[in-house]
């Protein structure tokens, strides 16, 4: 039962965060007015999806130059990953609107993603 949850995990940070990321942006940009209605929930929201994008840079980073890091700086950067993309989750579920649910996903994926980056190591 355990390895077919990490391999669930692992799935969910391999397919959820660019998609949903795209698909956030996307959204992001069709929607108007942006913060009419509920404003503070609807920063919110925005917020989440501007972190999911952030850790989802540092994805990247840590993927291109993954050759060249040490097994402690790699540790550390799935720690601060995880701690990131966690934050990033609770800040889109705080939020409304419709950016809400691209970003929790992303959120979640990307948490998912840096658990099993620190799990492998």
């Amino acid at each position: 039962m355990g390895g077919v949850l990490i391999a669930l995990i692992g799935l969910a940070g391999y397919v959820l965060p660019a998609p949903s990321l795209i698909w956030g942006w996307v959204r992001w940009c069709n929607t108007k007015p942006r913060f009419a209605p509920d404003r503070w929930r609807r920063i919110s929201a925005f917020g989440g999806l501007i972190l999911a994008s952030c850790v989802g840079l540092i994805v990247l980073f840590v993927i291109g130059n993954a050759i060249d890091l040490s097994a402690d700086s790699a540790m550390s950067s799935a720690e601060r990953g995880f701690k990131a993309s966690l934050v990033a989750l609770v800040v889109s579920l705080i939020g409304n609107g419709p950016v809400r649910l691209p970003a929790s996903l992303a959120s979640f994926g990307l948490a998912a993603f840096w658990f099993i980056a620190a799990f492998l190591y």
